[in-house]
């Protein structure tokens, strides 16, 4: 009897130690890549694109519309002609608050499509597809690879490509 509670007190030490002992394994998602990848072919993503293109040839040819304006000024004042040089001063921080406030504007025409672009039953789709192949592959934590502090892991451990494989199954 008292082998039997010696031998069932080991077992139960040695299952005990085992638990303890669980392995932690980190995976590491790129979430740009993922994303990027994933809406490549995506018509909202080539508008958003073409219309990316679009505002900075819009703010490109204002810029260079301002570079004119600063080369007549500088004519102006080399010839000193004041009135001339002082009108175009006026000209010139004109065109400047404009440009930053269409960049501005623009910019934030930008973002509001791409956060549309980005919406939430993609975002849980994601989820899902991470939680997939984080549990299928056995790994207990998954770390996204621009989180801050992260220096360097294998590529081993990037479940990028299976997350989106994941993603275009479950899109179908």
């Amino acid at each position: 009897m008292r082998r039997v509670i010696i031998a069932g007190l080991l077992l139960t030490a040695l299952v005990a130690t085992g638990a303890a002992e669980q392995l932690t394994t980190v995976a590491i998602i790129n979430i740009d890549r993922v994303y990027n990848t994933f809406y490549r072919d995506s018509q909202e993503v080539r508008e958003l694109e073409r219309l990316r293109r679009e505002y900075q040839d819009e703010i490109d040819a204002q810029v260079r519309e301002l570079q004119n304006l600063r080369q007549r000024h500088t004519i102006a004042l080399d010839q000193n002609n004041t009135i001339t040089a002082t009108r175009l001063e006026s000209q010139i921080a004109e065109k400047e608050r404009f440009i930053e406030d269409l960049a501005r504007r623009r910019r934030a025409q930008l973002e509001a499509r791409q956060a549309r672009l980005l919406s939430d039953d993609f975002l849980n789709r994601m989820q899902q597809a991470i939680q997939y192949v984080a549990e299928t592959e056995g790994y207990t934590v998954v770390l996204r690879a621009d989180t801050e502090g992260l220096q360097w892991w294998s590529s081993t451990v990037d479940i990028s490509d299976k997350v989106l494989a994941r993603l275009r199954t479950i899109s179908r």
